[in-house]
């Protein structure tokens, strides 16, 4: 890895700090969750290819990469990333700071990725930096709010359809036969149940629902005349 953050050939490794993969495992995530960014200027090291790249893959949205950005100067864009040297009279960047938009030069992304912790304010334009922090604590809200999330790991559970809870699992059952012919698959703890059942019944289980349905609207028996 350079110095700099990227590798020799110029990419940004959003793999690289364990801090990114933790949280690509945690949450399905990456570093730049939420972010939304413009690009004005040239994007030499690294390259705009190379930053598109980093950005999406870290789950970021580049709104625009040249002007005219004004449909996207109220809508809550996080940076702006600007090619060093662009003058503060420039009248995009005016706009901006009409807006309250940081402006940050590109290694701000990429040492905020390869160097977790690093202080960026030296990659902070035009005096944005208080901007910039309230924009960087954001980012930093929204990753800690999905690492917190106690339902992110179980997502793929079946929920109780009564208290919505996807817990005890082994107390949970699913509505239809083995085959899966027959039944709509919905999930109900056994104390949710209507009267509640003492313990996971060893046949076929069936919600309310599914129990009225004429039992010849879907089971083979039905082709039997």
């Amino acid at each position: 890895m350079a110095q700099n953050g990227l590798s020799e050939d110029g990419q940004i490794n959003l793999e690289a700090p364990r801090k990114w993969r933790l949280l690509k495992e945690k949450t399905g995530h990456g570093a730049f969750h939420g972010m939304k960014i413009v690009i004005y200027g040239e994007c030499i090291a690294p390259s705009l290819d190379t930053l598109k790249r980093a950005v999406k893959a870290g789950d970021g949205t580049i709104l625009a990469t040249s002007p005219p950005y004004t449909r996207f100067l109220n809508t809550g864009i996080d940076f702006a990333v600007v090619s060093p040297g662009m003058p503060p009279v420039d009248v995009w960047v005016q706009e901006f700071l009409k807006h309250e938009i940081p402006c940050v030069t590109a290694d701000y992304l990429v040492e905020y990725v390869c160097k977790p912790g690093y202080p960026l304010e030296r990659h902070v334009q035009y005096a944005t930096n208080v901007w910039a922090e309230k924009s960087y604590n954001g980012l930093k809200n929204r990753l800690e709010e999905e690492i917190s999330d106690p339902r992110t790991p179980e997502s793929t559970d079946v929920a109780c359809e009564v208290c919505g809870a996807r817990d005890r699992g082994d107390e949970m059952l699913i509505c239809g036969d083995e085959g899966g012919s027959i039944g709509c698959g919905v999930g109900t703890h056994i104390d949710c149940c209507d009267p509640p059942l003492a313990d996971v019944p060893e046949e076929d289980w069936f919600c309310s629902k599914c129990r009225k349905k004429p039992k010849n609207s879907k089971g083979k028996k039905g082709s039997k005349k």
